[in-house]
């Protein structure tokens, strides 16, 4: 096994084990994990921008998985090795813009207040996310 394998590897583990790390902090009530935001209520009330946001976390864990089976497969990767790497991080963005925008936009929160948010589960993930899309091992 190389080391192109060994990082892609390494990256996907993270990416999975993130995935249950606190995302959002909620100050001294706790925090959610991204495992919370997929298994929890949200979307049953009818509230359809709740279950999209369901399923697209549901595809950092699975991003995860398929990156993980496609480095063991010598490099055979189910749609594409770029597909797998770049989910996380565009669904990340997306949740980040969907909260700033349901803030009111620039005048009430500030980002400041948003970011402060989000806690090292989700820093971790969209860590690991940049790194996944900024690193394409070449071929032999």
């Amino acid at each position: 096994m190389n080391n192109k394998k060994i990082a892609t590897i390494i990256f996907a583990l993270c990416l999975i084990g993130f995935f249950f790390l606190p995302y959002i902090s909620l100050g001294p009530f706790g925090s959610i994990s991204g495992f919370d935001m997929v298994t929890g209520p949200g979307g049953k009330t009818g509230d359809t921008e709740a279950l999209i946001m369901k399923y697209l976390f549901m595809l950092i864990p699975l991003s995860g998985i398929m990156l993980l089976i496609g480095a063991v497969n010598n490099g055979n990767y189910f749609l594409g090795r770029g597909l797998w790497a770049l989910l996380p991080l565009l669904v990340l963005v997306y949740y980040i813009v969907r909260i700033f925008m349901e803030a009111g936009g620039i005048d009430s929160p500030g980002i400041g207040d948003i970011v402060k948010m989000f806690s090292y589960g989700f820093w971790a993930t969209l860590g690991v996310s940049l790194a996944l899309a900024f690193y394409w091992p070449k071929g032999k």
